[in-house]
This record gives structure tokens, C-alpha cells and sequence, in this order.
């Protein structure tokens, strides 16, 4: 796709406005449930009903096979599509496509025939309103609606001729779509449940409201504008097909929201309803870019598919960003899918970090506790710095494998391949029940394990020829809680050189003392030096607490030093693969050299 600023008639197109926005009393909205029942009504259709599938012209592409087909479309007329297969007899994944407003079935025909080299088969369908005559539909006025539903029940009639092919396998299924098509996709994922995974590219998921709140001035001089009761009406059916409904009821599918930082058509209003309403599992990843999304964007929806679908590898540059870890099938809470992501940062080395796997720190009750300990190739010249990684909040069921999740073992990798030993410590959650109220209760369990793994890291000192005069924390998310306990001790260890907090949570309700009093109890002079992140798009409770600890840090004397990503998501480092994030893991790993090295 080109990198060009999208043309008026696209931005039309995106939002659905080619008709008229009139002033409309603002109505009661309906009810979630209510729309979902809806959607799935109109949707309805019969799988069985003959497809009547005709080949238009095949060529082959190297060993990869495009038919130009048409079916029957439900609501009359002929879908032009594309199906890419790959060679041989199968099974395969299949995956069907939905392009952009300004786009075809062409837009994603690359990287099909990419994917078609991993074992993946691909339909690619042209939209209504892209057909070309008779079947064309439109996207003006009162037709917009026939025109969006159509387009719902194509999908589900592109799903139905995957599902006839003998070399698809009807249990792999996903889709992709992008602006106006994740905005399709969206509400297809609460009616489709033979479709495993969703990647939803730059859409607008509550278009209803956009209808109702978007003013047109151009718009409004056209001959077929509807009267202010006719729009009305007219909107409460669009609210049906609302991509927010369709995701609001995508469960057990997984979705993948993909936007770009800089896109001048969705607002961030708009994205974060989309990502909002979504079920998990989820995940949303933000890039560099506008309305067009790049090789980033590409690679990890290719990777993320292939995580939940099962198909072969992909070429790509550089290690895998998503791969889903081998935990035991008994493990009865799933992984979140931030938890399979990698950091956005990765430089030469990470692959080479040698581990040291399964380490026992301490033991508490009938449990083992145990940490991975990174050793970077830096060692064989001398003892090495020490940084003991403590991760957040986390499903009690999952923190005996937090090793082995990609988020934090692509963290310790990308911190080792710098020169230091790295700690990646397993301490368990605080929590004790699922209401907020029980989510805190052991706080001072973890703070005691942590101290347990810096006594364990320092001991190991001879034996791993690490460096225990110089040691550093770093903690995220909620470990703020527990991570800093040691550099906010009244009298902090002389070996404790440093502690890094990317966007922690820094008090808590019952947490006593949380990191926050803690400042407030002792000597901040002596605190060692701190460096803290704040993401500007996280929890606003979150961020209240980390703006008092920064500004009590500052009115005492501590040596704090704050690093701000306005744009920047919770998780930034696994969901913002743009060049601010990847900076400020380079600013996180100059303070690192400053404080551990020189």
C-alpha cells in the first residue's frame, strides 16, 4: 500500500457519510444485548445453500495457485474474489480478507501469496461497492444499509466455500480486515464462531456514532438528503452492524486490533471504543503510519495468526514478535495475548543470552520459588551487573510460568544482550480473591520473596561470576507495589545501585507501606537513583499515583528521573512498536550504563 495521505472520497468511504448528517435528538442508546440480537437476526443465513462457485481465470505463481472466482451472494448478484492456495493436498488454515474503502480484493493479494507459502489457503473479496455491474452496490443514503449488510453476509458466505474446500481445514480459520473492512469484520466476529481469530486494521467500530455526530457540510447539499426523522431511523438500524456489538461477543475468538499512531481518519476517541468493547483474549498494537499500515503491522498479523491457527512459519527479519509458550495443557486460565507478544526493541545478541533455567530462591509453604538467571556473553571478560526483573499483577493460576512467557523472557533477553545478568524472578500474585477488594492482600508475601531473590542473585555471585556490588530492580505495571520495596527502605543497601519502574502502579488501597508512603517515611536523599516511565494512555488511577510519588520524589531531593510517553499504551514496550517507545527502552538502557557501569 502506498504511503499516501488518503483521498477525500477513501475518508468518505471510511466513515460511512455519504449521506447526510442532520441534527438528531440524541436517543436512548440500546441496549448491548438488544444490538447483538439484532445483528445476529439479520445475519442469519443457510451454510447448506448452493454456492455456485465459477471460475473466471487461474494462474499460477510460482508453485502457488490464484483462481479468479465468483458465488452467490445472498442478497443477489455475484462476489468477485480471489482464492490463493498453496501446493499440495492440505489440510490447510484458511483466512479470509477484507479490504479497505478505497481498496479491492487486490490490496492484500501479496501478502496472501506470501502466506500461501506457510499453508495458508486465502479468499480475498471485492466489497458490494466495488463490483462491477450489475452486482454494484451503494454506499449512498439509504442504501448504505442493504450495502453493509450484504457485505456481512458475503463473509459469511466466503466462510462457507473455505469450509467446502477439501484442503481447508474448517478448524483454522481466521480474518483480516482493514478500515472499512475491520469495521465489517468487527460485527462478523459476534455472529461468525467458525472463525478462530480476527485481525481488525485501522477500524472504526462504533460508525453509528459517527453517523450521528459528524457533520458534513458538503453532504448536506445533496439531492437525496433524508429528512431528520428518516436519519434517525435510518442510524438506529446502522447501530446493529456496529463492529463494537460483533467484538462485544467475539469470545472464546482472540482479535487483534492493528492502528496506526498518526492515522488522521480514526480518531482515539474511536479506537479506544473498538479496543474497549472487545473480549479477551485481545490484543491491540500500535505503529508508525497513518491509515496505511507497513511490513511491521504485516509481520506480526502474519505471526499472530500463525500462533492461533497453526500454519507454517513466516520469513521475516529478525526473532518471532509473537509465539505462544508450551505451558500444561491442565493450566486452567488462559494466556493473555499481551503475554505471548515480544518487546518492540531487539538488538544483536538477545538469541545467544545464555539461561540458567529453574533456579530455586526460596521456598514458602509447600511451594518452590524459583527464578531464570540470563547470562550474557559479556561475563567471560569479568563479573557482570546485576538486574533483577519482578513482573506485575498476575492470574495466580499463571504466575508459576511467568519464565516462560514471551513478554518477560524477551525483556531479560533484551536486557542481558546489553552486558548484565538479569533475574527473572518468579514471586507469585498478591491476590486472594477475584474482587478488588482481595487483589492487594499479600503485597508484603512478594516483598519478602523479592528480598529472598536478591540474597539468592547475590550469593550466586562466585559461582556465575556476576557483580554483587552493583544490582539494579527493575519492576512494571502493578510490581511497583513490591518491586521498589528495597530502594524505599529507610537505609537501602549499599549494593543496590539503581531501580527502573516502567509505568507502575505506586499505591494501592490496604497496601501499606505502599512505594508511595514508603517515599514519604524515609530519607528520599537516599534513595538510590530511580528512573520511572510514565505511558500518558494508561489507567488514569494509575497515573494520579505515579504523578504524587513523582512529585513527593521531587519536593524531598530524591534523585528521580521521569521519562514520559504521552502516546504510549500500558505495556508500551509489547504494544507501541513505533520509534518513541523503542527510545525510551534505549533511554531506559543508557540509565542503566550510568548507574551499573561507569
Amino acid at each position: 500500500m502506498s504511503g499516501s495521505r488518503p483521498s477525500s472520497w477513501c475518508q468518505r468511504v471510511l466513515l460511512l457519510a455519504l449521506f447526510i448528517t442532520l441534527p438528531v435528538a440524541a436517543a436512548p442508546a440500546p441496549e448491548p444485548a438488544t444490538l447483538l440480537a439484532e445483528l445476529r437476526e439479520v445475519t442469519k443465513h443457510d451454510a447448506t445453500a448452493p454456492l455456485d462457485v465459477k471460475k473466471v481465470r487461474e494462474q499460477k505463481r510460482g508453485d502457488v495457485t490464484v483462481t479468479e472466482l465468483t458465488y452467490a451472494s445472498p442478497k443477489g448478484g455475484r462476489v468477485p474474489a480471489f482464492l490463493v492456495t498453496p501446493p499440495g493436498p492440505g489440510p490447510f488454515a484458511g483466512l479470509v480478507f477484507l479490504h479497505w474503502g478505497q481498496g479491492s480484493k487486490n490490496e492484500f493479494l501479496d501478502e496472501a501469496l506470501s502466506l500461501a507459502r506457510s499453508g495458508v489457503v486465502s479468499l480475498l473479496v471485492d466489497a458490494p461497492h466495488v463490483r462491477p455491474e450489475p452486482w454494484r452496490g451503494s454506499l449512498r443514503g439509504a442504501a448504505l444499509y442493504p450495502t453493509h449488510l450484504q457485505t456481512l453476509l458475503d463473509m459469511r458466505r466466503g466462510v462457507d466455500l473455505l469450509v467446502s474446500r477439501p484442503e481447508v481445514d474448517a478448524n483454522r480459520l481466521g480474518f483480516v480486515g482493514h478500515s472499512m473492512g475491520a469495521m465489517v469484520g468487527g460485527a462478523l466476529a459476534g455472529v461468525e464462531a467458525r472463525v478462530r481469530a480476527f485481525v481488525l486494521m485501522n477500524g472504526v467500530g462504533d460508525y453509528s456514532k459517527s453517523i450521528l455526530t459528524l457533520e458534513r457540510e458538503n453532504e448536506k447539499k445533496l439531492a437525496d438528503a433524508m429528512s431528520e426523522q428518516d436519519f434517525a431511523v435510518f442510524a438506529r438500524k446502522m447501530a446493529a452492524l456496529d463492529g463494537v456489538v460483533g467484538v462485544g461477543a467475539a469470545s472464546p475468538r482472540a482479535l487483534l486490533f492493528q492502528y496506526g499512531r498518526s492515522d488522521p481518519w480514526v480518531t482515539p476517541e474511536q479506537v479506544r471504543a473498538f479496543i474497549d468493547a472487545g473480549t479477551e483474549p485481545k490484543l491491540a498494537r500500535f505503529y508508525e503510519g497513518a491509515h496505511e499500515l507497513g511490513d511491521a503491522a504485516r509481520r506480526d498479523r502474519a505471526q499472530w495468526l500463525r500462533m492461533h491457527l497453526g500454519f507454517g512459519e513466516v520469513p521475516s527479519y529478525g526473532p518471532p514478535m509473537f509465539f505462544a509458550p508450551a505451558l500444561p495443557a491442565s493450566l486452567d486460565t488462559p494466556v493473555p495475548e499481551w503475554a505471548k507478544a515480544r518487546p518492540v526493541l531487539t538488538i544483536p545478541g538477545m538469541e545467544e543470552v545464555q539461561v540458567r533455567r529453574g533456579l530455586t530462591y526460596t521456598r514458602m509453604g509447600n511451594r518452590d520459588y524459583k527464578l531464570d538467571l540470563y547470562i550474557p556473553d559479556a561475563i567471560s571478560q569479568g563479573p557482570v551487573p546485576v538486574i533483577v526483573l519482578a513482573h506485575g499483577m498476575m492470574h495466580p493460576g499463571l504466575t508459576p510460568f511467568v519464565r516462560d512467557l514471551p513478554a518477560f523472557a524477551g525483556q531479560a533477553r533484551w536486557v542481558a544482550a546489553h552486558g548484565y545478568a538479569v533475574a527473572l524472578v518468579e514471586l507469585g500474585s498478591p491476590a486472594t480473591g477475584a474482587e478488588p477488594a482481595q487483589w492487594y492482600t499479600r503485597v508484603a508475601d512478594l516483598q519478602k520473596r523479592l528480598d529472598s531473590a536478591l540474597a539468592f542473585v547475590r550469593k550466586q555471585a562466585t559461582t556465575e561470576k556476576l557483580d554483587a556490588s552493583r544490582v539494579c530492580l527493575m519492576t512494571m505495571s502493578a510490581g511497583g507495589l513490591w518491586g521498589l520495596s528495597p530502594a524505599l527502605r529507610k537505609e537501602p543497601p549499599a549494593w543496590l545501585r539503581c531501580a527502573v519502574a516502567w509505568y507502575p502502579l505506586l499505591d494501592a488501597p490496604g497496601v501499606s507501606p505502599s512505594p508511595l508512603s514508603a517515599l514519604k517515611a524515609t530519607n528520599a536523599k537516599k534513595v538510590p537513583p530511580l528512573l520511572v516511565l510514565r505511558a500518558g494512555q494508561d489507567a488514569p488511577a494509575l497515573n494520579a499515583a505515579l504523578d504524587d510519588f513523582v512529585k513527593e520524589a521531587r519536593t524531598r531531593g530524591a534523585p528521580l528521573t521521569l521519562l514520559e510517553l504521552p502516546e504510549g499504551h500500558h505495556g508500551f514496550e509489547l504494544t507501541d512498536d513505533v520509534e518513541s517507545a523503542r527510545e525510551l527502552m534505549r533511554q531506559t538502557a543508557l540509565f542503566l550504563e550510568e548507574h551499573l557501569t561507569r
